[in-house]
């Protein structure tokens, strides 16, 4: 190393803290006689602070003087914060930009501070001093969940989610303050936080390492697992939403029947582009049932595609199920009066092709034994919206007209 050039180093960055502690020594002179105005205090410490910080980071500042150098700029950082502080508790204008990297030089330099300065015991000494540093340093955790919020709200995202990380992270980073740090808001919720900051931003691989932690937030554990969810469609990846809600919901079905009616929606619509003999669908749903037999959306579901596969016989069991969860369900009602009608209907297209007439007869008959028992089905629905006669009279009609109960049918006429 050059030696003159070491010296010149040395020289200037003594001037510089010089410099730099004379602006501070003015600076509180003029704040403790309330003389100073926020622009001034602001500007001449902005000042102090370039100067402190160039002679730190210049490596020359001797090592019996880091202490004091470090203290400099603390309390260069310390003025301006408690301005912009109270003007946030105000509610005034500040620069939230600025309220963060002073933050952050703040922190810095009492950790600095507390690193390098030598503690004297005695009546002289500095020991209660540096414990009123080590104090100032585990206050300064929840500045910087102040600095996430203000960040937040001017949407600075990378910044708001650097101070959380912070916040949460407090005690590994500050290792002096460790056992002293006690911020006034748990670190989970702070994750919590975290995470939805990092969703609005869609900064999803940071919302994927929060996850776990945000979690643990137990009043928030239901919103953060559905937004998780919800951010593969807003990524384009349906496969991981699917996969991701179908391992929730068959892991805790109830409480989550509306994620389950959007899987069967999802399924419903592979099955379809499949072909009428996919099942998709229903291996889900039976692994949904399987944990919870009364989740009615997901039974509903099984019904509506046995149904669709003209599967009418275990169609019409599943609806029948249906009725049994819920009483006054008028769609599994009327469904399992339209499985029987359905089958009625295809059996007697089978009519006019059949030779024997004893054969023949035989068909109709059960025919008709297939309509007449969709009757008290229908007239189920038909208890369950009494005021709505367009959705079970042309039914009812039909198998009365069937049945020969012609009075019956001349009342659904009526009505229709």
């Amino acid at each position: 190393v050059d030696k003159a050039a070491l010296k010149q180093a040395q020289k200037e960055a003594k001037a510089q803290m010089a410099e730099a502690q004379k602006i501070s020594e003015t600076i509180i002179g003029k704040v403790n006689d309330k003389t100073a105005t926020n622009d001034e205090i602001i500007s001449e410490c902005k000042k102090g602070q370039a100067l402190i910080r160039k002679a730190i980071k210049s490596g020359a500042i001797a090592e019996n003087k880091l202490g004091e150098a470090y203290k400099i700029s603390a309390d260069l950082a310390l003025q301006p914060h408690n301005v912009m502080l109270n003007q946030a508790i105000n509610k005034e204008p500040f620069d939230t930009a600025f309220f963060y990297s002073n933050l952050k030089v703040m922190t810095s330099a009492l950790q600095g501070e507390i690193k390098n300065t030598k503690i004297t015991k005695g009546e002289a000494g500095n020991e209660n001093y540096i414990k009123g540093k080590i104090f100032n340093l585990a206050q300064c955790g929840d500045y910087y969940i102040y600095a996430a919020q203000f960040n937040t709200e001017v949407q600075q995202y990378d910044k708001a989610l650097e101070a959380f990380e912070t916040a949460i992270n407090y005690a590994k980073i500050y290792p002096e303050v460790a056992d002293k740090v006690s911020l006034r808001i748990p670190v989970e919720q702070l994750a919590y936080y975290a995470f939805h900051t990092a969703h609005d931003a869609k900064m999803y691989d940071k919302m994927e390492e929060l996850y776990d932690q945000a979690m643990q937030y137990a009043d928030g554990a239901v919103a953060t697992k559905q937004v998780k969810i919800s951010s593969y469609l807003e990524r384009g990846d349906s496969v991981a939403w699917a996969n991701n809600v179908r391992e929730m919901t068959v892991k805790e079905p109830t409480g989550n029947e509306d994620f389950i009616q959007m899987l069967i929606g999802y399924y419903l619509k592979k099955d379809k582009a499949a072909g009428k003999d996919s099942n998709l669908m229903l291996q889900y749903i039976d692994e949904v049932l399987a944990v919870d037999p009364n989740v009615l959306i997901a039974r509903y579901g099984k019904a509506y595609r046995l149904f669709d596969q003209e599967k009418y016989d275990d169609a019409f069991n599943e609806y029948l199920k249906c009725t049994e969860i819920k009483s006054d369900y008028y769609d599994a009602w009327y469904q399992c009066g339209l499985c029987k009608y359905r089958k009625a209907l295809a059996l007697n297209a089978t009519v006019s092709t059949i030779k024997n007439q004893a054969e023949a007869k035989k068909t109709l008959d059960k025919t008709k034994e297939l309509f007449g028992e969709a009757i008290p089905f229908f007239e189920k629905a038909r208890e369950c919206t009494p005021d709505e006669p367009q959705k079970w009279a042309f039914e009812l009609r039909q198998c009365y007209s069937v049945t020969g109960q012609a009075a019956k049918a001349a009342d659904m006429d009526k009505l229709l």
